[in-house]
């Protein structure tokens, strides 16, 4: 190994930790002031206690911001995942025109901002004679998350062996029953990872809920946003936001684990 081998070897390295330690800090720092005695979230933490998180279920208004944030992007992940197996059928089509334009009509979510959207579908709203709702919210949040949908199911749909789809045909499988028992097993892996994409986007989602969710409904980035002007709120967000991280870390590895389970099992039953 030459010098400049193991200089490049040790930036590479040295970036590699950076980057985690940039990643992750922040994310340490929520769960351990999450337990802190103080409601001031100052070093150093003179006790711990656990009293934060028992506040913050018993406030009505942030679990209920909390439950609504998940309900919409339950609804949301699944929505877009299915509307992303039907674009992702059509574009996977061997003759398909005007494909580049679909496709480019399909992503423009990823790259028109947040902000500009909700602020197009409240115009559009007010011209329909449409209050603002939660199902607006739903609405401009299947709107974003469809994107990801098509980018995560859409590769995984062309990687497969059409060969198996014409064999189930010709075994007397009409389309859909082909479709249920070959494709959708296949693409069950692709789908799990999608739902989780859509959810999280569609959870995290803030330009467009505070536009377009009525005043007394916020979602819970909103209601994070406002609560974090109040010092007494502090506090319980940040016990909560240590629930969602460590909920959010146990989801990862559940759907990590039941992907590589599922694939292993695909590949012994095609074998």
């Amino acid at each position: 190994m030459t010098a400049i081998q193991g200089i490049g070897r040790a930036a590479l390295g040295l970036y590699f930790w950076a980057f985690l330690l940039f990643l992750f800090a922040p994310l340490a720092v929520i769960v351990i002031f999450a337990f802190n005695q103080s409601a001031v979230p100052v070093l150093p933490i003179t006790s711990f206690s656990t009293r934060w998180f028992s506040r913050a279920f018993a406030d009505t208004e942030l679990t209920a911001a909390l439950v609504r944030s998940i309900e919409i992007g339950a609804a949301a992940g699944l929505i877009a995942t299915a509307l992303g197996i039907m674009a992702s059928i059509g574009l996977s089509a061997n003759r398909l025109r005007l494909r580049a334009v679909i496709v480019a009509i399909l992503l423009l979510p990823l790259v028109v901002p947040y902000i500009s959207l909700a602020v197009g579908l409240l115009i559009l709203l007010n011209e329909l004679g449409v209050q603002i709702s939660l199902w607006a919210v739903f609405l401009g949040h299947v709107v974003i998350a469809l994107p990801f949908a098509i980018l995560v199911i859409l590769p995984r749909l062309r990687s497969l062996d059409p060969a198996m789809v014409e064999a189930a045909r010709d075994l007397g499988a009409g389309e859909i029953a082909a479709f249920n028992l070959i494709t959708l097993p296949l693409l069950a892996p692709s789908l799990v990872s999608s739902f989780l994409i859509c959810f999280i986007t569609s959870f995290d989602e803030f330009a467009i809920a505070s536009f377009l969710a009525p005043s007394g409904s916020p979602t819970y980035p909103v209601f994070l946003y406002t609560g974090s002007r109040t010092p007494g709120l502090l506090p319980e967000l940040i016990a909560i936001g240590a629930i969602i991280i460590v909920a959010s870390l146990f989801l990862i590895a559940v759907a990590e684990g039941g992907r590589r389970w599922v694939e292993r099992r695909l590949q012994g039953e095609a074998a």
